[in-house]
């Protein structure tokens, strides 16, 4: 009874405390989330494994391609140029679809975080399919317009630079290290701002009645009261998946930059040197990494969960004393 009231959700914690209950909460039900979500969890892994292979093979070999014929005929076919532009048009495709699997990969576990909140108990998953369409819409949704608040101070900054590039020729070129510098220093002070996010983002797939921008602007102040206790658990739960996941996506990255090496040597007259089973073989190593790698990142999931508990039994304490 002592160790189930432990994990309860509405209950005021210290960064330390949500760290504690989160790590156990998903640790002793992992076999359950687990079950809850793998299929989705593997819808990712591919994606991931797709945009890994586009990256670390295509676009280096249709590089050394342009290059090679650049050097050899001073121009290049055309053929070579429309798959290249084409590959390049394909990345960022393949980033939304990863983005929109992952989402959908969160969503059998939220569900379960949901079934915990409201019973007190995760149970094992009665069939396949275990969140609802609407909470995954709603996980989908969430997630990315989430992305699209965050994206738009940069591209407040992309569009501020050419204006000033505009008015002022070539005065990026002249101040590329203060632009860089300046760049940096607003990029950390929009990710501190971008912390209660997280706190909306839960929020908006917890409680259903609202929609997401009624959320952002009724508890994005709330989120931001509680920024101390958000930097904390998100710093010292993002520092060791970070860690973790150096290790886990090793392979993949070894792999990724042989393949970029040996294209470069290419170019110095060095022979490939790569096998011819390297696409499947990229596929195949990225895929299984990603696939560990995703419930190794849920553990911020959880983390979260009991920071948004933590943020909404404190705000209803504040409000009935103040009542």
């Amino acid at each position: 009874m002592e160790k189930k009231d432990n994990l309860k959700l509405l209950k005021p914690r210290g960064y330390r405390r949500v760290l504690a209950a989160g790590f156990r909460l998903y640790t002793s039900n992992f076999r359950r989330l687990f079950k809850a979500s793998w299929q989705m969890a593997l819808l990712y892994a591919l994606s991931c494994g797709a945009l890994g292979t586009l990256t670390a093979i295509k676009i280096p070999e249709l590089s050394l391609a342009l290059q090679q014929q650049l050097t050899a005929m001073q121009g290049i076919l055309l053929d070579t140029l429309r798959e290249y532009y084409l590959t390049l048009i394909s990345l960022p495709a393949l980033m939304v679809l990863t983005l929109a699997t992952l989402a959908l990969a969160s969503a059998p576990i939220l569900s379960k975080l949901k079934e915990h909140k409201e019973t007190g108990a995760i149970t094992p998953p009665s069939h396949w399919l275990t969140a609802s369409p609407h909470l995954m819409g709603r996980s989908l949704k969430g997630v990315f317009l989430t992305v699209l608040v965050i994206l738009i101070p940069f591209l407040v900054f992309a569009l501020l630079v050419l204006l000033t590039e505009m008015m002022s020729p070539q005065f990026i070129t002249h101040h590329l290290v203060t632009t860089f510098v300046a760049f940096m220093l607003y990029s950390f002070i929009v990710v501190l701002f971008c912390l209660p996010l997280y706190h909306v983002l839960m929020k908006y797939v917890m409680e259903a009645p609202c929609g997401y921008w009624h959320t952002l602007g009724h508890n994005y102040g709330v989120g931001l009261r509680h920024w101390g206790l958000l930097f904390l658990v998100i710093f010292i739960s993002g520092l060791l998946i970070f860690l973790i996941m150096l290790v886990i996506t090793m392979p993949a990255n070894i792999l990724s930059f042989a393949n970029q090496q040996a294209h470069q040597g290419m170019l110095m007259g060095d022979p490939l040197g790569m096998p011819s089973y390297i696409v499947p073989l990229t596929f195949t190593t990225t895929a299984m990494c990603s696939f560990i790698q995703f419930y190794v990142s849920q553990v911020m999931l959880v983390h979260n969960y009991y920071v948004y508990g933590s943020i909404e039994t404190r705000e209803q304490e504040k409000k009935s004393i103040e009542s």
